[in-house]
């Protein structure tokens, strides 16, 4: 079996095995028909491959994509969803397997997503800064900002942490019990925790070259 094929195979068992998705259950979630799964899957080193629209359904799906390089030539790539501040409302009403779902359905419907070339949990989701309360130290208005849970990544001093709060999202650098931010705008002062609503553990940046 060539590397590519491999390839696919590792990524494609992999994505079942994590998700506890049946091909069946895999190809209903993604829109496509199983028997593009199964002929491959039933003999990977010979049996017909994926075409492109079908993999790309797939990996909108699962969140992942497939890694045809070696890890030291391209790192890993999964893609987390980009949320409204009406698609938080709801995600924080959800429990861990209902989040997951949730998260994993705005992925599928095509809303914005941001690639994250690290691991990210299956609840990983990105909000857009908007406000300067984090500018001074580089989170500036409209950066894309990847979060991880509370219970997935429990803040650490000095961590980022992102608030949502009247229809705004800020930044601050958590130190308990506040969170402070960093910014050259005078009105932004410290928020003690136990008022603020954190939605997640920043860990990573994406910056529009165009705003």
């Amino acid at each position: 079996m060539d590397d590519t094929r491999r390839a696919l195979m590792r990524w494609m068992t992999g994505v079942m095995e994590a998700r506890g998705w049946s091909a069946g259950a895999w190809a209903r979630s993604a829109g496509v028909t199983p028997t593009n799964l199964t002929r491959f899957l039933r003999d990977p080193a010979r049996g017909s491959m994926p075409g492109a629209d079908t993999l790309g359904r797939l990996a909108r799906a699962a969140g992942s994509e497939p890694r045809f390089l070696d890890d030291g030539a391209c790192p890993p790539v999964s893609r987390v969803p980009v949320l409204t501040l009406d698609q938080v409302g709801v995600l924080r009403d959800l429990g861990r397997r209902a989040a997951e779902s949730f998260l994993a359905t705005v992925l599928r419907q095509g809303g914005d997503s941001v690639p994250v070339d690290r691991p990210a949990s299956r609840r990983a989701f990105a909000l857009r800064i908007g406000s300067r309360s984090l500018n001074a130290a580089g989170v500036l208005p409209d950066d894309q900002v990847v979060l991880e849970p509370l219970d997935v990544l429990p803040p650490r001093p000095g961590d980022v942490v992102v608030t949502v709060h009247d229809r705004s999202v800020c930044g601050y650098r958590f130190f308990p019990p506040h969170l402070l931010p960093v910014s050259t705008d005078p009105d932004c002062g410290p928020t003690p925790i136990t008022d603020a609503s954190v939605a997640g553990v920043a860990v990573h940046i994406v910056r529009p070259l165009h705003r």
